[in-house]
């Protein structure tokens, strides 16, 4: 088990990053973790921490309401995508999920790097596949963001709403995740101080992401993103051969 002084050290990155660019909080943590302990470990060690995160980001992104009925449908699949995804975690190597999706990422950054923008034609089925496809891989492995960040991206130029409604989905699929893991999280007995103290860091350092991402460009956020993606996609490309060769 890490201490909570290793966990406020890498929350309060993620959480600066998170605030930043609107993604980060879900996958610094779990991947960091996942070096040391199991996928399905990691996962439960740090769902209340995000839900918290998640929620806070939602909220400080001005007008909820806007967003909710915006991508509606985006939200309601990723719910239904976080049921199967966790059942995944459960019963599925999470390897081979990361693999797969480490080729998803790497795919599509190679396509948002083409001189002509890539973007998606507007379509209810399209929105709905990448919702459930965002709840499945949140669910079982906590990257959800790499596959709304690429709906996103390819629908929206305004980096406030992206990040605002990315953080939507994350807080919806995180309540279904503790419902699911709770039993989980009761087993591993995790003492209250161990993610007490590093979530309230976290939230303090999220504020000041937060005040960044209104100061930088859009262009500059995209690159970030994107950047954020490709790190994601190695780190997941080597995990998921580690764990099959």
């Amino acid at each position: 088990m890490p201490t909570a002084g290793f966990l406020a050290l890498v929350f309060a990155a993620a959480a600066l990053l998170h605030g930043m660019v609107g993604i980060g909080f879900t996958l610094i943590p779990t991947s960091v973790l996942a070096l040391s302990m199991s996928m399905k470990e990691a996962v439960v060690l740090t769902v209340l921490p995000m839900l918290l995160i998640n929620s806070i980001s939602v909220f400080t992104g001005g007008a909820v309401w806007p967003i909710l009925r915006r991508y509606t449908l985006l939200a309601v699949c990723s719910i239904i995508g976080s049921f199967i995804g966790v059942k995944l975690l459960l019963i599925v190597p999470s390897a081979w999920l990361q693999l797969a999706l480490a080729l998803l990422i790497a795919l599509y950054v190679i396509l948002a790097l083409r001189p002509k923008p890539f973007r998606l034609p507007e379509s209810k089925g399209l929105t709905a596949v990448f919702g459930l496809a965002a709840g499945i891989v949140g669910g079982a492995t906590n990257a959800m963001s790499s596959v709304l960040m690429m709906y996103l991206l390819a629908k929206s130029r305004d980096k406030n709403e992206i990040a605002q409604a990315a953080n939507l989905c994350f807080a919806l699929a995180k309540v279904v995740q503790v419902m699911m893991l709770w039993p989980l999280l009761r087993q591993m007995d995790i003492p209250a101080s161990l993610l007490l103290w590093p979530s309230m860091v976290a939230v303090a350092v999220l504020l000041l992401g937060v005040w960044l991402r209104k100061r930088i460009p859009f262009q500059r956020f995209r690159q970030l993103s994107l950047l954020i993606l490709a790190l994601l996609a190695l780190m997941m490309l080597y995990k998921s051969l580690s764990s099959l060769i």
